[in-house]
């Protein structure tokens, strides 16, 4: 509501003036801090949000179920995970839905121990076939069973004939373990995945932002905005302003790309202007894409499927997924 507030002239005469709207302050658990919410980042520094009267505080999880657990206890007001680890809460019957797409594509490459890589041989000419059967039996940490970086790979491999034995770490943890030995490959985002590489523990053995995978296992988004049901029942206008903060981040970088790149490099000061450029090349389209669509969810239950990793998913509607 636009209240009015009163001011005094020169003269003495009152003259009502419309008064802001204050802005509302949310919170948006996210399942990590990799460049899959790169955009977020971009958006949050540029004021897209606040231009459009929402405050967010975005706090990292240690992975996408635990974000969707701090939305679905009430305690956050939104969160952030790939749609199979919504898909994943809508078979159990937990009532969460999609409110906007924040990456588009697959985020996240695997890493593989440079030892291991060099051995196999990592030239141009290794097809992602040839790679894909290298994985057999290899010991690959990933995020989670249903994190939109895990199923992806597992039905490319499937697909060739092989199984890596996938164990589950949070990302920030997984160069370390990969570094000890204790896993000899790593799926992640970046900054994680160039990390790995830039410290010689690794090299990127599958490329996700540049698509390498077979597009039968491609996934439309490693991240989007979830609410529950409850929440969007009684907050549309909330929810409606948070989406126009998206919809501005798309043209802001389209327009603004050498802006965007520059509050990119603020958001993560870790990391020098080269690696900032090359990630923004890479992953600065996946960013711009906020619209997810029931067809974009009956590709991710298709390849749930095929990777086997849902029972009973195919019974899902895929418009239902979606906060319309």
């Amino acid at each position: 509501m636009i209240t009015r507030r009163v001011l005094l002239s020169g003269a003495g005469a009152a003259i009502l003036v419309p008064e802001a709207r204050a802005a509302t302050p949310v919170t948006l658990a996210v399942s990590s801090n990799s460049f899959a919410y790169g955009g977020l980042r971009i958006a949050q520094r540029a004021g897209l949000f606040e231009k459009n009267g929402i405050v967010p505080t975005i706090t990292v999880m240690d992975s996408g179920n635990a974000a969707l657990t701090a939305v679905l206890s009430g305690s956050v007001e939104f969160c952030s995970a790939s749609p199979g680890e919504v898909l994943a809460a809508r078979v159990r019957g937990q009532k969460i839905v999609i409110v906007a797409n924040v990456y588009r594509g697959l985020s996240g490459s695997l890493v593989l121990a440079k030892a291991i890589a060099d051995k196999l041989g990592s030239g141009a000419s290794v097809t992602i076939e040839a790679k894909l059967k290298a994985l057999n039996g290899l010991v690959v940490a990933t995020p989670s069973p249903t994190s939109s970086y895990t199923y992806p790979y597992k039905i490319a491999a499937q697909a060739v004939g092989v199984r890596p034995r996938f164990v589950y770490l949070a990302q920030p943890a997984m160069l370390a373990a990969l570094q000890a030995g204790a896993v000899q490959g790593i799926i992640a985002g970046a900054p994680f995945s160039t990390a790995a590489v830039a410290s010689g523990a690794g090299i990127t053995w599958i490329s996700g932002p540049k698509g390498e995978l077979p597009p039968n296992a491609q996934p439309t988004s490693s991240a989007c905005v979830e609410t529950s049901e409850a929440y969007a029942a009684n907050h549309s206008d909330v929810i409606d302003r948070l989406r126009a903060g998206f919809a501005e981040l798309a043209t802001f970088i389209k327009e603004q790309p050498g802006e965007a790149e520059r509050l990119l490099a603020h958001a993560y000061p870790q990391l020098d202007a080269a690696s900032i450029g090359a990630i923004f090349r890479d992953d600065a389209g996946n960013w711009t894409r906020p619209v997810m669509t029931a067809d974009d969810i009956r590709q991710e239950i298709a390849i749930q499927e095929s990777a086997g990793a849902l029972p009973g998913i195919g019974a899902l509607d895929p418009a239902s997924v979606l906060l319309q």
